[in-house]
């Protein structure tokens, strides 16, 4: 399987990113980026797509051809480049802080109902 060494490269980097930004680690480009849509902003979902696509493309002699190989590293470099901002502590930091949200509303709210409940039977 022939492919161009820039898209190439730019699987390979972007794949590494998936591994360490994302925790993505088993299957192709093209499952990875399935289980990475929620973390990716809408035009980047695109972009993925794009070069998922050209990587596909390139496998095929005829197919390589037709690929418009600026438009595809331009995409990659998109995506890689928001994969890098990407802050691991502060995605951690994030589902612990709703984590411990949700659990405070739901002490909240039983208290507030044990309250209710006793004010019903008469006891304060």
């Amino acid at each position: 399987m022939m492919v161009d060494p820039e898209i190439g490269g730019a699987v390979a980097r972007l794949e590494r990113l998936f591994e360490e930004k994302l925790s993505l680690r088993r299957g192709a480009l093209e499952g990875r980026a399935a289980r990475a849509r929620r973390a990716l902003p809408r035009a980047l979902r695109g972009d993925l797509e794009k070069v998922a696509e050209a990587r596909h493309m390139a496998g095929h002699p005829r197919l390589a051809r037709m690929i418009d190989r600026a438009a595809v590293l331009a995409a990659a470099g998109r995506v890689e480049l928001h994969l890098k901002r990407l802050d691991i502590a502060d995605r951690r930091r994030g589902r612990w802080l709703a984590l411990l949200a949700a659990v405070m509303l739901n002490l909240l709210v039983v208290f507030v109902l044990v309250l209710g409940l006793l004010a019903w039977r008469g006891y304060l």
